[in-house]
C-alpha cells in the first residue's frame, strides 16, 4: 500500500487552514509551536468504516463533505454545480466551518461562485442531522448516501436533496490513505441522484441529474505550492464510475498516480499508476485574467487494464474558484464532457476536475522593529 493522499484531502486543509489564519488575523491570538518533521498522532491503524455512522462529523483535525454534479432543467437547460462543506478543528476553541457553493450556466457560459463561514459545529446526536454554516444549511439523511443542502445568497438560490444510485466507493480498497504526513478516511458515492430546485438571476428552474459526492476526514498536515494535484471524477456513460488522482511532491514532480473505478455492475476496483498503466497528458492550457495562474484544460486518459482510452475537455475554460479567499487557496473546479471508448467501444461521459497548486501565495511583507 503506497503512502497518498487523495485530492479532496489537500484541498480541504489548504482552504481551511487559510481561513483559520485569516480568522486569526481579526482578533486575539496566541502563538503556537509549528511541528516539524513530525507526523501528528495518532497514526494507529483504520478501523472499518461504517455508514451510516461515519457520514457525520468525526473527531479529527481536518474533514469535508463535497458534492458535484450535472444537472438539467425541464427545459433541457444544463447546468454544473460543486458544493463543500469543509470543518477544521486545530485543538484551541471551536472547530470552524467554511462552505463553497458554485454553479455553471452551460447555455451562457457564466460560472458564479459563493461562500460561507462559521464558527462552532452543533452537536449531532443520530441522523438525521444537519450542520448550518452561517445562513446556509446540509442535511445527513437517514439512509446511507442521502443528503441535502439549502443555501441563499445574493442573486442564487439552490436546494437539492440527494439519493445514492450505487454502492459506496471506497478508495485504497479499505477507505483508508496513510501517508508521512498523516492518514484520512476517504469513501464517494459515485452516483447519487440529485433533485431539487435552481434561482440563478430571477429565473427559477426545477433540476434534476446526477452527483458525486466525497466524505474525507482525518490527522494530517499538507504542503503548498509547487505541490499540488490532478483531481478526476468520472461518471460513464455505461453507468461506470471512475476516480483517478495525480499528486505532485514539494519538488513539483510527479509523486503518484493512482484511482479508483466502479464497474456498472458496482463492483469497486483500487487503480495504481504503474500497475494499472494510467497515462494522464495535458493537451491545452487555460490562464486565468485574474489570479494569472495557468492551468491545464484538456487531457488525454489511458488505463490499460480497463482498456480505456478517453479524451477530457472543460464545457467553459474560466471554472475557477476564488471564494475570497487568499491567492494561495485558489483552484480550478469544472464541469468536463468525456468522451472516447473502451475495449474499442465508443464511450462518453461527464466529470468533474479539480486543480490546485497552481496560483502563487501572496508575498508575506516582513516588519522589522
Amino acid at each position: 500500500m503506497n503512502p497518498r493522499f487523495s485530492r479532496p484531502a489537500l484541498t480541504s486543509a489548504v482552504l481551511v487552514l487559510t481561513v483559520l489564519v485569516m480568522a486569526s488575523c481579526t482578533g486575539s491570538f496566541t502563538l503556537r509551536q509549528v511541528p516539524m518533521g513530525v507526523s501528528p498522532d495518532p497514526t494507529a491503524a483504520p478501523i472499518p468504516i461504517t455508514l451510516s455512522r461515519d457520514e457525520l462529523a468525526h473527531d479529527s483535525r481536518l474533514e469535508w463533505w463535497y458534492h458535484s454534479g450535472h444537472l438539467e432543467s425541464e427545459s433541457g437547460r444544463e447546468f454544473g454545480f460543486h458544493f463543500v462543506v469543509f470543518k477544521a478543528d486545530d485543538g484551541v476553541g471551536e472547530p470552524n466551518l467554511v462552505a463553497q457553493l458554485g454553479v455553471l450556466d452551460v447555455q451562457t457560459g457564466e460560472h458564479f461562485e459563493w461562500s460561507r463561514a462559521q464558527a462552532g459545529l452543533a452537536d449531532q446526536q443520530g441522523m438525521p442531522a444537519s450542520i448550518q454554516i452561517a445562513d446556509w444549511s446540509y442535511g445527513i439523511g437517514p439512509d446511507p448516501g442521502m443528503h441535502l443542502f439549502s443555501t441563499k445568497s445574493g442573486d442564487v438560490e439552490m436546494a437539492l436533496t440527494f439519493s445514492a444510485e450505487s454502492p459506496p466507493m471506497l478508495h485504497n480498497e479499505i477507505g483508508w490513505i496513510p501517508a508521512e504526513l498523516g492518514a484520512t478516511y476517504y469513501y464517494s458515492w459515485p452516483r447519487q441522484r440529485a433533485e431539487g430546485q435552481l434561482t440563478l438571476n430571477g429565473e427559477k428552474f426545477a433540476v434534476n441529474g446526477q452527483a458525486w459526492f466525497d466524505h474525507q476526514w482525518g490527522d494530517f498536515f499538507v504542503l503548498g505550492k509547487p505541490a499540488g494535484w490532478q483531481w478526476f471524477a468520472l461518471q460513464l456513460g455505461d453507468s461506470g464510475s471512475l476516480m483517478i488522482t495525480e499528486s505532485r511532491g514539494i519538488d513539483g514532480e510527479i509523486a503518484d498516480t493512482y484511482g479508483t473505478y466502479m464497474s456498472p455492475e458496482g463492483v469497486v476496483t483500487s487503480l495504481d499508476g504503474e500497475t494499472d498503466g494510467i497515462r494522464l497528458a495535458v493537451i491545452g492550457e487555460w490562464t486565468s485574467a485574474t489570479t494569472g495562474a495557468t492551468y491545464p484544460s484538456g487531457w488525454s486518459l489511458e488505463i490499460g487494464s480497463l482498456k480505456m482510452d478517453l479524451i477530457l475537455n472543460p464545457v467553459v475554460d474560466d471554472q475557477e474558484v476564488k471564494g475570497g479567499l487568499p491567492a494561495v487557496s485558489t483552484y480550478w473546479e469544472g464541469k468536463t464532457r468525456v468522451r472516447g471508448s473502451r475495449g474499442g467501444k465508443p464511450l462518453t461521459g461527464d466529470a468533474y476536475v479539480e486543480l490546485s497548486g497552481y496560483v502563487d501565495p501572496e508575498p508575506i511583507e516582513w516588519l522589522y522593529r
